[in-house]
């Protein structure tokens, strides 16, 4: 399980780094276009399909991270209202749950970079074809699938409870 987990951590580091490396570069790559245009009435134009495409990858990069955490959004009516090994049960089913809709998305992001491979699209600025650029949709789904697996494995052996509790008396 440990191993799993580090593999996971080792993953999100990546992941972090990713993010913060596209981040930088859309701040950068907006305020040198806006300067561009507003000062000298140029424009670089792949820095807008630079940026267009960046924040679809931090926004699926964050995704799987907060899946690691057990932070992704989810509707959580019931919870409150169980303690002990129902809770426990109520997470395995609720992280079983979302692992499948994980699975069906990624099978449905893995149809779609074929139809796009098929289609052939290249990016007129960036030079390279659409679906290189779309790539993040299975390998974000594919990582919360793996981060569901080890939530439920941890959910089943006890060990997320734990770590709700620590949090909950630090927050409370």
């Amino acid at each position: 399980m440990s191993f799993l987990r580090r593999i996971s951590d080792i993953a999100e580091k990546i992941e972090s780094f990713l993010i913060f490396v596209l981040v930088f570069l859309m701040v950068i790559f907006s305020f040198l276009q806006i300067i561009l245009r507003n000062i000298f009435a140029i424009s670089i134009f792949w820095f807008d399909d630079f940026v267009r495409h960046s924040v679809l990858w931090v926004g699926f990069l964050a995704a799987s991270i907060v899946t690691a955490h057990g932070r992704h959004i989810n509707i959580d009516l019931f919870s409150r209202f169980f303690k002990g090994a129902s809770k426990r049960l109520l997470g395995v089913i609720k992280n079983i749950f979302s692992l499948v809709i994980s699975v069906i998305l990624l099978y449905a992001s893995l149809k779609f970079i074929s139809y796009e491979r098929e289609g052939g699209e290249v990016s007129l600025t960036l030079k390279v074809p659409v679906w290189y650029l779309e790539l993040i949709f299975p390998f974000a789904f594919s990582m919360m699938i793996f981060r569901f697996f080890i939530l439920t494995l941890e959910e089943i052996l006890g060990r997320k409870v734990e770590e709700e509790k620590k949090e909950e008396k630090f927050f409370v």
